[in-house]
C-alpha cells in the first residue's frame, strides 16, 4: 500500500528518529565505501559463490502501488457531503510497469562491482460528472465536472562495490541515486448564470501540482545465493540507506472565464533526510551454464519524501512543501541472465 501524508517518525509523538536513523545508516554505509576502497587490493578469503562470474541480468517489472492509508476527501457531493473523491483515489495507480537493468563486472584489480538502474512509471486518471460538487479548494462554488490526472515516474541509478564474507554470501555497498517525479492535476467545469441576463458563463479551473525528489545518498545490503537444484537456484537480498534529498514542489494554477485566462505559478523547494529500503528475492531456471531465465519479487519502502496529490491542500494552506510523505509499492519481476 502506498502511506501519503504519513509524518516521519521524528515529526510523531514517541517516534523512531529516523533523521538519526539517516544520520547512522549513511555513516555506515560511507565507512562501508571506504573499507571497501582502501582493502581493493587486500587478499580476502576466496568462496566459491553461485555463478561468480560477469553478468547481465535484464527484467520487466509489474508495479502494485494500491493507494495510501489517508482518505483525505478533495471532492465531495454537495447536498449529502459523500466523497467523491479522495487522496487516496488519486494516489491510485491504474497501470505500472518498469524495467531494471544489471551489470556485474570484475576490475583488472579483481574487485567485484555491480551497476544497477530502474525506471519504472504510475498512470492513473479519472472522471466524475455527477454534477452538484464541492470543493475545499474553491469554498461556496458548485462544480459540474472534474477531470483529474495523476503521473509518477521513478529512476534510481546505483554502483555497488561486492564483496563475499561467506559461501553464497554477499555484502555490497555504494551510492545511490533514487529520483521520484510526481504531477496530479486536475480540471473543473462549472456553469452559471449571469445576474440579470438569461446566458450561461462556463468556468474552466486547471490546477497541477509537480512534485519533484532527488534522493542522493549511499546504501548496504546483503545477497544470499543458494543452489535448490541441478537447474534452479535462489536469490534473496535487502539493501538499505540513508539520502539527503532536495524536493522541489511547483503548484500551476490557470482560470478561463469569459474568454479571459489567468495563471498563477508558485515554486517552492525543501530539503530533508530520505531512508530506503528494498527486500525481495528471485528464483533463476539455468538454461545452459551462460543462460537462465528468473522470477521475483521485490518491495519498496520510502520514508521522508513529498507526494504530490497531499500537497493540493497542504501547500494552499501553508505554503510549505509537506516532506513527511511515506511510500510503498511492491512489484513482480521477470528477466533473463547472460553469464560469460
Amino acid at each position: 500500500m502506498l502511506l501519503a501524508d504519513k509524518p516521519c517518525a521524528w515529526e510523531r509523538p514517541g517516534g523512531i528518529p529516523v533523521q538519526k536513523l539517516y544520520q547512522s545508516t549513511t555513516l555506515l554505509a560511507l565507512t562501508l565505501v571506504l573499507t571497501f576502497a582502501s582493502s581493493a587490493a587486500a587478499q580476502w578469503p576466496e568462496y566459491s559463490q553461485i555463478g561468480k562470474k560477469n553478468y547481465v541480468e535484464f527484467g520487466i517489472r509489474a508495479l502494485v502501488r494500491p493507494g495510501d492509508d489517508l482518505d483525505l476527501p478533495i471532492f465531495n457531493d454537495a447536498t449529502s457531503g459523500v466523497p467523491l473523491l479522495s487522496v487516496d483515489d488519486v494516489t491510485t495507480g491504474g497501470s505500472a510497469a518498469g524495467v531494471e537493468l544489471s551489470y556485474h563486472f570484475e576490475n583488472r584489480h579483481g574487485g567485484d562491482f555491480e551497476f544497477r538502474t530502474i525506471v519504472g512509471s504510475f498512470d492513473s486518471e479519472r472522471q466524475i460528472t455527477d454534477g452538484n460538487i464541492a470543493t475545499p479548494f474553491f469554498p461556496g462554488q458548485i462544480l459540474d465536472t472534474v477531470d483529474y490526472q495523476y503521473e509518477s515516474r521513478i529512476f534510481s541509478l546505483e554502483v555497488n562495490r561486492k564483496r563475499s564474507i561467506a559461501q553464497g554470501l554477499t555484502l555490497f555497498g555504494g551510492p545511490r541515486f533514487f529520483q521520484l517525479n510526481e504531477e496530479a492535476s486536475f480540471s473543473t467545469f462549472q456553469q452559471a448564470g449571469v445576474p440579470g441576463a438569461t446566458a450561461t458563463t462556463d468556468t474552466t479551473t486547471v490546477q497541477s501540482i509537480d512534485a519533484i525528489n532527488n534522493l542522493i545518498g549511499l546504501q548496504v545490503g546483503l545477497r544470499r545465493d543458494r543452489r535448490l537444484t541441478p537447474d534452479f537456484r535462489s536469490a534473496v537480498f535487502i539493501r538499505t540507506g540513508g539520502y539527503f534529498n532536495p524536493t522541489r514542489l511547483v503548484l500551476d494554477n490557470s482560470t478561463s472565464q469569459f474568454g479571459v485566462t489567468g495563471n498563477a505559478i508558485t515554486d517552492l523547494s525543501k530539503s530533508t533526510g530520505s531512508f530506503l529500503v528494498e527486500l525481495g528475492g528471485k528464483v533463476y531456471w539455468d538454461l545452459s551454464s551462460n543462460c537462465s531465465l528468473f522470477a521475483g519479487y521485490e518491495a519498496t519502502w520510502i520514508d521522508g519524501i513529498a507526494l504530490a496529490p497531499p500537497q493540493f491542500l497542504n501547500a494552499a494552506t501553508t505554503g510549505e512543501v509537506e516532506t513527511s510523505n511515506t511510500l510503498f509499492f511492491h512489484s513482480i519481476t521477470a528477466g533473463f541472465r547472460v553469464d560469460w
